[in-house]
């Protein structure tokens, strides 16, 4: 019996103990603490203090310190974990800071307060000693061990800007930020608007600048504006969040068929990383105990990434890193031969046209103004004019040309209008035919004519001509009144001389010019073609003098603009070229033919394409827009030269 009731005794007292080992070990679970990487640091680096809270219960609020004597760098970053192991579950939180000091010091940061289940906790103070610069402790080399198999995920991911033990920091570079291009469409026709949208996206903090802009060769090209500072939107990239910047939208009309590339765009950036190496832990970290880590499933909680940075020094760097785009390949297909309209003049998009004159009803003193405009939505910026049947009564100048574009619409938007100035040379009643225009359309995959109605006009002679007239009647019939009497007496002297004969004759003289005259006006209406060959030269120096008045008021792409059309025009005129087929190839392989000079034909492409970079590239000093105007006077007299005397086959 006494044996019975001594084991009963030893038994529950065991019990007992195991109970009170067991409600202290569970009174010591919660623990609320606070360190930092380095208790010693130089005035110019930074420090890391972390907040760990272990197993709270309702944890309900944090409230850091006040970091009297350190700006907070970075901050505030939150991490939480659990694990359930054997039916034992254990977890934790964390809160961390990335400080500056202000100035050389010792500094007490006091503890952070928490409420957890209720009341109101705090943690240990933690003390810095802030010296002078190159006075901090250094870190002794670390040799390399291989990364023990860890319970917690890697945070590197969610980390981009930090770069840790072992990372290749060119492999991060690659990953986390880089260029790319988006184009809406990689099959167009000539003419025919796709978009290009160079981007920027970055997972990581960087200044960036574009060092190299595309060339657009074989394209017409129109910038969009954009933000000015540039504003960042988010995309998914495989699943990563990343920053997108936007650093160029170009709307490109291809001018030739073909396969034309998009060349790349260069970035450079200095990124600015963290870089952590890990200071060993000491020998008798109690978390390195096998009893702990059996706790753990094997592992230490502390080997979670973000513990790292508890015992590390974190250093910032800025790492250059140049990146560029990849090319894109855009397929260039011709305009359909077939079923297009003789008044086709190069006009690619969806358009309507207005036609008006002034006046109906004028005299030969007057003047009709005939303003044709083309709104819609294509290549607006790269309309010709469309081709008028005149009649010969009426002498035609050029038209002007005015554009109200908008600059940011995409597709391009707007409206061009051409206005002609028309001199009737004789009375009666006339009919300008309809204007037409003709396009093509992309969506319907087919041309399309616009026709105005016909103006009915009437002309009567001029005030000036009639007085001009009345005033030679009254000098001849003044003549004959004063001289009458003398008539008789003179006529024998008069008749049969040279004089008599020239008068007789001068009528019929008169009239042979006239038809002579007529007759060539006839001849220059049919013979548009021909017309334009002989003024070619002429309207391109019309053009270029258009251009130098740009130059010279600093309107740097109108000037470049009008650079271009003068040289591509004065090509389309005297090689007799429609606008529709013009092309850097069908140009190279008709002066080829011609046998024009090679050094000629080099400077020629040599001036396009320096106006088309010219177009939305930055712009260069006005010694090379001098330079880019007297090279397009010499080429195109160059070529005037060489070409006369020459037929264009």
């Amino acid at each position: 019996m006494k044996v019975i009731t001594a084991n009963f005794k030893r038994s529950v007292c065991t019990l007992l103990l195991t109970c009170c080992v067991a409600v202290m070990a569970n009174a010591q679970e919660f623990r609320f603490t606070a360190a930092v990487n380095s208790n010693t640091i130089a005035l110019d680096e930074l420090v890391r203090i972390q907040f760990l809270i272990e197993n709270p219960v309702n944890l309900s609020a944090f409230n850091p310190p006040e970091f009297k004597g350190f700006n907070i760098v970075q901050g505030q970053q939150q991490m939480q974990g659990s694990s359930i192991i054997n039916g034992r579950a254990s977890t934790y939180i964390a809160f961390s800071y990335v400080l500056q000091p202000k100035q050389a010091g010792s500094f007490t940061i006091p503890g952070a307060t928490a409420r957890v289940d209720g009341r109101i906790v705090k943690s240990n103070p933690v003390n810095i000693e802030v010296v002078k610069g190159g006075e901090g402790s250094q870190l002794p080399p670390q040799r390399q061990q291989p990364a023990p198999r860890r319970a917690y995920p890697d945070r590197g991911e969610s980390q981009p800007g930090v770069l840790r033990p072992g990372e290749d920091v060119k492999e991060k570079l690659r990953k986390n930020i880089f260029v790319k291009v988006d184009v809406d469409k990689t099959t167009v026709y000539e003419g025919e608007q796709l978009t290009a949208t160079y981007k920027l996206y970055t997972r990581l903090p960087t200044n960036s600048s574009v060092t190299k802009v595309p060339a657009f060769k074989g394209f017409s090209a129109k910038d969009i504006d954009l933000p000015n500072p540039p504003q960042a939107t988010e995309e998914m990239v495989n699943g990563v969040p990343f920053k997108v910047f936007i650093i160029r939208k170009t709307l490109l009309f291809p001018l030739q068929s073909g396969v034309l590339e998009l060349d790349p765009a260069e970035v450079d950036n200095q990124v600015h990383l963290v870089s952590v190496n890990r200071r060993k832990r000491p020998a008798n970290d109690p978390f390195n105990d096998p009893f702990f880590r059996d706790a753990f499933g094997g592992a230490n909680p502390f080997d979670d990434p973000f513990f790292e940075d508890a015992f590390a020094r974190p250093q910032y760097e800025v790492v250059p890193y140049k990146i560029q785009s990849p090319t894109v390949k855009v397929t260039v297909k011709p305009l359909p031969a077939e079923g297009r309209p003789a008044s086709f003049n190069g006009a690619v998009g969806n358009f309507r046209m207005t036609a008006t004159v002034d006046k109906t009803d004028l005299s030969t003193d007057d003047a009709i103004t005939l303003k044709v405009g083309i709104t819609g939505q294509g290549n607006v910026n790269l309309l010709n004019a469309p081709p008028l049947n005149i009649p010969p009564a009426f002498e035609k100048y050029d038209p002007s040309v005015s554009d109200k574009i908008d600059r940011n619409s995409n597709p391009l938007s707007g409206t061009r209008q051409f206005q002609y100035v028309l001199m009737p040379q004789e009375k009666g009643n006339f009919t300008l035919p309809p204007v037409e225009f003709s396009y093509f359309d992309p969506a319907a995959n087919a041309y399309k004519t616009l026709q105005s109605s016909a103006f009915p006009l009437h002309i009567i002679a001029g005030k000036q001509t009639k007085k001009e007239k009345e005033d030679f009647g009254n000098t001849q019939l003044a003549d004959i009144r004063t001289s009458g009497q003398h008539w008789s007496k003179q006529s024998p002297f008069f008749f049969g001389k040279p004089v008599f004969w020239v008068l007789l004759a001068l009528p019929l003289l008169v009239l042979a010019g006239m038809a002579v005259y007529r007759r060539q006006q006839v001849f220059r209406q049919s013979n548009a073609a021909l017309l334009r060959h002989k003024h070619a030269n002429k309207a391109a120096l019309k053009r270029l003098e258009l251009a130098a008045r740009y130059l010279k008021e600093g309107k740097d792409k109108a000037f470049y603009e009008e650079t271009s059309r003068a040289t591509w025009g004065y090509l389309s005129h005297k090689l007799k070229i429609p606008m529709a087929e013009l092309s850097k190839q069908v140009v190279q392989d008709r002066l080829q033919a011609l046998q024009i000079n090679a050094e000629t034909t080099r400077k020629l492409f040599e001036l396009t394409d320096r106006c088309e970079m010219a177009l939305y590239a930055p712009s260069g000093s006005s010694e090379h827009r001098r330079n880019a105007y007297q090279e397009a006077v010499e080429v195109i007299s160059s070529l005037e030269d060489e070409l006369k005397g020459r037929s264009a086959k």
